[in-house]
Order: structure tokens, then C-alpha cells, then sequence
């Protein structure tokens, strides 16, 4: 679901009437304990993903939701309850179909069984077909849109491995599956970077040795007779450069190094000794012997030193597409520690997607992590980093301020919009810290029907 603009809801508990419109970026839905906050949310959810079993156990009358799909542009969903027990279910996407299941005398623990046996119904099927919202609720596991099986990649063998631990671990009361899934998340994440690094660092191998072979027109690019005092400057720092560009792809050995250092410290005293010389010239007119062997150093090895500019070329290209390729998860990783550095405690991850937990002069895993730690470092890892995830859609969050400290709450809405800029944001809660003063965007969630 790109947008959901407006929700509505009668006889919820046979008392309460639900009148939501939403704002397009991020609303707030607000009210008493018993308004029926984690009921609508509830509500949206189970019509979008379709889920029958909540329908099957809320009491309502009638619902509609109204919004804007990724692949079908405007949608409208309703679901009605008649007092025969009939639950019905209508799409836009398919007005002439409609999806109706008995409840009476059913039992409710037995309705997503015969929805599963009925999935090839057109309402079902078309709604399926829609993205569903990410939802964060109040048992605080992250529910993300299923993805179709055509798009699903095939598992890494890491990924495998964190997987099989995953389930060995569930019986673990200690355990979390929240942590568990997320770490697939990562691994799926960095092994895609790890990729794209591959081929950025063979196009950069492949253009070193293609300039071996460059030819250099002579009418477009002359010869230098005195090197200027900016050429001078600007080789020190291609210098630089150029070898943190060839360690980062483990290029620079001992002996590399140690040729590159004599070859760029004997270019620099040539133009160091001709800049010098070339002035008492001007005074005394004929150029000294030093000055004259310095002149036929620079001509034999100036067509190296334009190597060495196109090479440093390359090398700020590669290092900027590398920068750009690695930006999301270094902008998450900044984006966690604003949270985490307030405990103590720092974040980081490896190229295979190992995350380690630094607590002073200790390495610890996720399972190190608080319960607020673990909710803030599981959502943002989603929001961030999950590819399975549209990047705009519509995000819910079931009172976000649990587990929370109120520093923390003060910073949840612009993490949230810093780790996923694109999103609709929907948060049920009671925090004044989370609002923020954004009172503008604030709804109350139900009031009380009068028959």
C-alpha cells in the first residue's frame, strides 16, 4: 500500500464509530485507554493482508479503507458483518466479485484455515496482490509485506545458517526472533553490497590496465615545459589518493609501496629543482647543469606523471562510487548510535554483515541489547536496510513509546523519517513525548455511537 487516505468503522464493540483521515506523511492517532487504538490498527491490518482471523474475532459492522495501491492506482476495501453472522468482503479492484464466509458456529481459531483453502477467490487474490503495511505492534515483532515468490531470492549460506540457528533457538525463552530476522536482513543487505563493490573494483582493475595501451593525441594535449607551482601541489595530494585508492582494493604490497614512494619523492624533487632553478636562469640566462639534467628528467617522465593524473582520475571515481554503494549502511549505522551512544554503547558492521556491540573495551553480540536497544535497532534495520521492503509505503507503529526513555521518544519520529524518508507514518500512542508538539497532526482515534 503506497497511502491509506481514510479509514472508517461502525459498531466496533457494538458502541464505538471509528472516522479516520489520514494525513499523507504522518499522523497521530491519540485517545484514552479503551478508544480502540491497537483495534483500528488492528482493523486496517487484517484488511490489507487479508487476514480473516481478526475480522472473524472484533465485533463490527461495517468497515471501509480508502487509498492509493503501488501497481493499481486507487483502491476501496470494505468488509461487513450481517446479524446472521456473515462476514463479506468487497475490492475495487475486482467490483463484480465478493468474498463471504460463515461464522456462526465456526470456530474463529479455524477461519485463516478455510481462508488459505479459498485464496483463489478474486476479492482475496486482488488483495494479496497489494502490498500490505509494515507493522510494528505491541508484542513488538515486525511484520513486513509478504513478497511474491517470483521476487524472492534464494538464500545466501549464511543466511541459511542464520535461518537454522534462528529455529533452533525459539524455544529459547532468551531468545529473539525479532534479533534473528533482522540479521538475516543485514546479511541479504551487505551480501548485495558486497556484489556491487565486485564489480566496481573490477572496472577499476580493467581501466588501470586499459590505460597501458591509452594513446595520447598530441594535438590535444601539449607538453609541459616548466611544471607550475599548482601542479606541484596537486601532485602531493593525488599521491595520497592514489594509494589509499590501491590499499582499499589490497593492491598496495610492501614493495608497491616502497616504488611508489621512490618514484613520486624523485618526481617531486625534479619539479622542486626546476622551479627553483628555472628562477636564477631568468637572472644569469643560460641554465645550469643541474637545472638541464632536472628539464630532461621532467621530459622523459612526464608522460608517467599523466599516467599518474589519469590514474588519480579512476581513483576519485572509484572511491566516490564505493562511497555511494556503502552510504546506506554507514548512514544507518550513524543513524542507530545517535540512539546507542547515549547507553554506551557503539555499533558497527563488517563486509560479511557481522554486527558487533561495543561497550567500552568489550565486543558483544545483539543479544547484549535492552529490550528499547533491540526495538529501536530492529525497526530502524527494517526501515533502513530490508530489501524485500517498497521503500514507499505506509509504516505503523502500536504505541511506539514502549520500552522507551523519554530521550529517546523525542527522537523516534525523525529516526523513523531519517531511516525511510518516503514513508506514511502511522503511530497509535499516549506520548506527549512522541507527538512532539505536532498537534496539527493529531486524530482522535473513535468516539461512542449514538443510536
Amino acid at each position: 500500500m503506497k497511502t491509506i487516505r481514510t479509514f472508517t468503522a461502525t459498531g466496533v464493540f457494538d458502541y464505538l464509530r471509528m472516522d479516520l483521515v489520514l494525513n499523507e506523511k504522518l499522523t497521530f492517532l491519540y485517545g484514552l485507554n479503551g478508544s480502540g487504538k491497537t483495534t483500528a490498527l488492528k482493523l486496517i491490518m487484517a484488511l490489507l493482508e487479508p487476514s480473516l482471523e481478526p475480522l472473524a474475532r472484533i465485533p463490527f459492522k461495517r468497515l471501509e479503507l480508502q487509498g492509493t495501491t503501488h501497481n493499481h492506482g486507487d483502491v476501496t476495501v470494505v468488509a461487513t458483518k450481517d446479524k446472521a453472522g456473515t462476514l463479506e468482503l468487497r475490492c475495487s479492484l475486482v467490483p463484480d466479485e465478493s468474498f463471504r464466509v460463515m461464522l456462526a458456529g465456526v470456530d474463529v481459531d479455524e477461519i485463516e484455515l478455510q481462508s488459505r483453502e479459498t485464496r483463489q477467490n478474486p476479492v482475496l487474490t486482488a488483495l494479496s496482490d497489494i502490498a500490505s503495511p509494515i507493522f510494528l505492534g505491541i508484542d513488538r515483532r515486525f511484520r513486513t509485506p509478504r513478497m511474491p515468490v517470483h521476487r524472492r531470492r534464494p538464500p545466501s549460506p549464511r543466511q541459511i545458517a542464520l535461518e537454522f540457528q534462528r529455529e533452533r533457538n525459539l524455544e529459547d525463552p532468551s531468545f529473539d526472533p525479532g534479533l534473528g530476522e533482522v540479521a538475516f536482513v543485514i546479511e541479504d543487505f551487505t551480501s548485495q553490497l558486497r556484489r556491487r563493490q565486485s564489480l566496481i573494483d573490477d572496472q577499476f582493475r580493467k581501466q588501470i590496465l586499459l590505460d597501458s595501451f591509452a594513446y595520447v593525441d598530441p594535438t590535444t594535449h601539449g607538453f609541459t615545459f616548466e611544471p607550475s607551482e599548482e601542479m606541484f601541489q596537486a601532485f602531493r595530494g593525488k599521491r595520497a589518493a592514489i594509494m589509499h585508492t590501491l590499499k582499499s582494493l589490497e593492491l598496495a604490497s610492501e614493495e608497491f609501496e616502497k616504488r611508489s614512494e621512490e618514484f613520486f619523492t624523485t618526481i617531486e624533487n625534479v619539479i622542486g629543482t626546476i622551479r627553483r632553478l628555472m628562477d636564477k636562469k631568468g637572472r644569469r640566462g643560460e641554465p645550469s647543469k643541474e637545472l638541464s639534467e632536472a628539464l630532461t628528467a621532467w621530459f622523459v617522465n612526464q608522460s608517467q606523471v599523466d599516467r599518474i593524473d589519469r590514474l588519480f582520475d579512476v581513483a576519485n571515481k572509484y572511491q566516490a562510487e564505493q562511497e555511494a554503494v556503502l552510504r546506506p549502511l554507514n548512514e544507518f549505522v550513524e543513524l542507530i548510535n545517535r540512539f546507542f551512544t547515549q547507553t554506551g554503547k557503539e555499533v558497527s558492521i563488517d563486509r560479511v554483515g557481522e554486527v558487533r556491540i561495543r561497550m567500552k573495551n568489550k565486543i558483544s553480540s545483539l543479544q547484549a541489547l535492552s529490550s528499547g536497544e533491540r526495538q529501536m535497532f530492529i525497526m530502524l534495520a527494517h526501515l533502513s536496510l530490508n530489501r524485500s521492503l517498497l521503500k514507499d509505503g505506509v509504516f505503523i507503529v502500536d504505541e511506539p513509546e514502549l520500552s522507551l526513555h523519554m530521550a529517546w521518544q523525542d527522537m523516534f519520529v525523525e529516526a523513523v523519517e531519517a531511516a525511510n524518508p518516503k514513508l506514511q507514518i502511522i503511530l497509535a500512542t499516549h506520548a506527549p513525548a512522541i507527538i512532539g508538539g505536532r498537534d496539527a497532526l493529531c486524530i482522535p482515534v473513535s468516539s461512542v455511537e449514538v443510536e
